[in-house]
């Protein structure tokens, strides 16, 4: 397997944070609201989210309160994961959801570059 694998691989490899990546595909929720939902301690949700977020799986926002706290969500960017053996190797892709955020990021991106041209 190669690194990308391997990583996509552990940060799923655990039911906890497979519940995490699914609570989190309804509604982004703070890790407070996922220990609630998944019955784990907060270090056992931080340590979950900060793995599937280095694999892309889940986007981590900060959320600011009236009164000035700041606190994270997360929000599912998986679409599908798809893992596949053959006789040669074991693959994992992975579809991720393209919001209008993402095609608008994109989308100025490419105005910036053929101007620079």
């Amino acid at each position: 397997m190669d690194p990308d694998t391997d990583d996509l691989v552990d940060a799923l490899a655990s039911e906890d944070a497979r519940e995490i990546l699914c609570l989190a595909d309804r509604e982004p929720m703070s890790a407070q609201n996922l220990q609630e939902e998944v019955g784990v301690s907060v270090a056992t949700v931080y340590r979950h989210t900060e793995d599937l977020v280095d694999a892309n799986l889940l986007r981590e926002e900060t959320e600011i309160t009236d009164d000035g706290d700041h606190y994270s969500t997360y929000e599912t960017r998986v679409r599908s994961v798809t893992l596949t053996v053959d006789r040669e190797r074991f693959r994992v892709d992975v579809t991720v959801r393209d919001d209008l955020v993402d095609r608008f990021s994109r989308v100025w991106r490419s105005l910036g570059e053929s101007r620079s041209r």
